[in-house]
């Protein structure tokens, strides 16, 4: 990514915090339509591992491909270690069998045609035991979203061929917000019943549905940036005050960001300095701590300026909106403080994309407090690109 010159830049402007809907992609590989391919970083797979442990993923699978049985394959191998059950939903039984062959399960059962109590019982008992368990339906999308409600499942993937919502696909969808538009989007899709079963599901007690092509699983259950739309009925993340007991996660993040080269070397005291007063992007259902921020101002005296300390997320710069979120809230902090401006450094060009998606303005690093380069690494200084949005 070409660096923007400050040269001609616009002088920084007074705004409000803006609602978090830019995505930034990672570097990626591209793919046969000519878009980017989003892949999973180490460190997503990891925090989607643990995110899913001892929770059933329902999956639907009207349609199968090569590539989507060969990335369902990985995707389920990949959770072994986090305990994680998948049912899979398909349509007849040849696909079926096809299913079990390429994940390693030999439990095959039809769906329940009754959803009594005691079908019910017998599909929670196979589904424990089996922790791969594939149900033949002929409705596939809608009786995937009844065993997911049936089963209290906390996640269902609805798959089809042309993918989550958009071109390219929204990260995220509200259904109390968006019902309508996903009403008028989905009503000519492959199965025109696809609201109809996100509905089902979300208000049978899951937590969150993937909208995504058979092929994009691997890439919606280990990345936050995906390649389809994830529902639910109000919200994935919130941003809360961080706590004590976020330091080994916060730790875990920080240095993340070091070995990427986004963030600079904190000592341990540092990163305890930055989290008191920070806020932390948490994943609702579970309170995973998927990003943080601080907000520095007593390096800076009393000029009533603030500076963005350490922002990073799971997935770095992610679609997901964890970065968007943080600063909004972080913005807003910063107001209710008193505060007159904030500024950010970075030497990332992702970091540096995202603030000006985020509506900061780049300036020459003679406009942020000289306090900010006492001691910094001459490398650094040489790369330091800066930001300032003023309240």
């Amino acid at each position: 990514m070409a660096r923007s010159p400050i040269a001609g830049t616009p002088r920084p402007r007074r705004g409000r915090p803006t609602v978090p809907t830019v995505r930034v992609e990672h570097p990626h590989e591209p793919v046969a339509d000519g878009r980017p391919a989003p892949r999973s970083t180490a460190a997503e797979h990891a925090f989607f591992v643990e995110e899913f442990r001892g929770v059933t993923i329902v999956i639907a699978l009207p349609l199968l491909t090569d590539d989507a049985v060969a990335g369902l394959a990985r995707s389920i191998a990949g959770f072994v270690g986090g305990d994680t059950r998948f049912v899979l939903v398909t349509r007849d039984h040849d696909a079926a069998q096809r299913l079990a062959a390429a994940v390693g399960t030999a439990t095959v059962v039809d769906a329940p045609s009754t959803w009594s109590s005691d079908e019910l019982a017998a599909l929670w008992i196979a589904t424990t035991d089996a922790r791969v368990l594939v149900v033949v339906a002929a409705a596939t999308a809608v009786a995937a979203a009844r065993v997911a409600a049936g089963l209290g499942a906390s996640k269902l993937v609805l798959t089809d061929p042309e993918g989550g919502w958009g071109d390219p696909p929204r990260s995220f969808a509200e259904l109390r917000v968006h019902r309508r538009a996903l009403e008028r989007v989905l009503a000519d899709r492959h199965d025109p019943l696809l609201l109809e079963a996100i509905e089902t599901a979300l208000r049978g007690g899951a937590f969150s549905v993937n909208l995504c092509r058979p092929e994009d699983v691997e890439l919606e259950l280990f990345t936050f940036d995906g390649a389809g739309t994830l529902i639910t009925l109000a919200g994935y993340l919130q941003v809360t005050d961080l706590r004590v007991d976020d330091l080994p996660a916060a730790e875990e993040l920080v240095n993340r960001g070091v070995e990427a080269g986004i963030l600079k070397p904190r000592t341990r005291q540092q990163i305890a300095q930055m989290m008191v007063g920070g806020l932390g992007a948490r994943v609702i259902r579970t309170g995973h701590l998927a990003g943080l921020v601080g907000l520095e101002v007593d390096a800076y005296g009393a000029v009533s300026v603030g500076e963005v300390s350490g922002l990073i997320t799971v997935s770095e710069f992610s679609g997901a909106g964890a970065g968007g979120l943080l600063i909004s809230a972080l913005l807003k902090r910063a107001l209710d403080r008193g505060l007159g401006s904030v500024f950010a450094v970075t030497v990332s060009d992702d970091a540096a994309a995202f603030f000006l998606h985020r509506g900061f303005t780049e300036v020459s690093r003679s406009e942020v407090p000289p306090g900010k380069w006492t001691g910094y690494h001459p490398e650094r200084l040489a790369r330091a690109r800066c930001f300032t949005w003023f309240l």
